[in-house]
């Protein structure tokens, strides 16, 4: 398993984005265009030229060359290499992106921020919550849902529900396991962790779900400029 971190507003600012329109599928760009405002916009692009530079990287692949499809409940998967799996997610002008070779994967970032009642929020999707819920339990709690259902490819709305969270008074959230079939046989394992506010990027808590054990800290790849990686 590896993830990928890339500030999306850190991309080399003085180098036109149309230098890799190429690189671009027209659906990408047609969706990209579709977007109010320029800001949006240019993340989601900045975002899509990321995921096909990075996963064409590591395959020794032109990242134009680079096929994307998705299943029918929207879980990305690539049809030439069906070994790879990948999961990516954007909250602000960040973007977590990971592959593994082991099997499916979900992963999920969401920029700290205050949620007004974060419980009745996520009761919404989670409704068994138990005692030990705290406030600061959502982003963790959050995250873990979202990288499982990713993972799954169950959707939120119909996955969530599968999902059974450990919650701790500490209000540190776990994963205990994912009810129902899966893709691929083992066991469902993750974790979330706080990735600190650096320079012009704000904190965000991350979360991966993985076929397998997840062990030690979510340690991304910090990928800026032209996509340099620095790990």
């Amino acid at each position: 398993m590896r993830t990928w971190l890339v500030d999306l507003d850190d991309l080399d600012a003085d180098e036109p984005d149309r230098a890799d329109e190429g690189v671009l599928t027209e659906e990408e760009r047609w969706r990209g265009a579709q977007f109010a405002h320029p800001l949006p916009a240019r993340r989601f692009l900045r975002s899509r030229l990321a995921v096909r530079h990075l996963l064409g990287e590591r395959l020794g692949v032109p990242p134009a060359e680079l096929r994307i499809a998705r299943l029918p409940d929207g879980k990305p998967y690539l049809p030439d290499h069906a070994g790879l799996h990948i999961s990516w997610s954007r909250s602000g002008g960040l973007l977590l992106l990971g592959a593994s070779g082991s099997g499916s994967i979900g992963v999920d970032i969401e920029v700290r921020r205050p949620v007004p009642s974060p419980l009745n929020v996520l009761a919404t999707v989670y409704p068994d919550l138990p005692a030990a819920a705290r406030p600061e339990s959502f982003l963790p709690a959050w995250t873990l849902l979202e990288a499982a259902v990713k993972a799954t490819g169950r959707g939120l709305s119909r996955g969530a529900r599968d999902v059974d969270l450990r919650f701790e008074a500490t209000g540190e959230v776990t994963l205990r396991g994912i009810r129902g079939p899966g893709p691929g046989p083992g066991a469902w394992s993750g974790r979330t962790d706080v990735l600190p506010a650096r320079t012009g990027t704000p904190a965000a808590v991350v979360a991966v779900v993985v076929r397998g054990e997840v062990t030690g800290t979510i340690a991304p790849c910090v990928s800026t400029g032209r996509y340099e990686q620095v790990c």
